[in-house]
């Protein structure tokens, strides 16, 4: 199953199974296009906005989605005990 959406107007389309259509949240799907969309910007911004225009056939609307950093750790051993 196909979603058609657009972000900050540019259109896309990303293939989707369909079970996963059954149990994602619209949010999550605008979260997941907006990723996608800002793996190919070199700089990716704070936020944009993002249009499920068909979802099974259904408008699902606009998000705004924001990009948040959250600090990873990474642990590497320095000696062994």
């Amino acid at each position: 199953m196909n979603v058609t959406y657009t972000v900050d107007g540019q259109a896309g389309e990303l293939p989707m199974p369909g079970p996963y259509l059954l149990v994602a949240k619209p949010e999550d799907l605008a979260e997941l296009v907006a990723s996608i969309h800002w793996r190919a910007q070199p700089i990716p911004p704070p936020c944009c906005t993002v249009h499920l225009k068909s979802v099974d056939g259904l408008d699902l609307g606009e998000f705004e989605v924001r990009s948040v950093v959250r600090p990873i750790f990474t642990a590497k051993a320095v000696s062994q005990g």
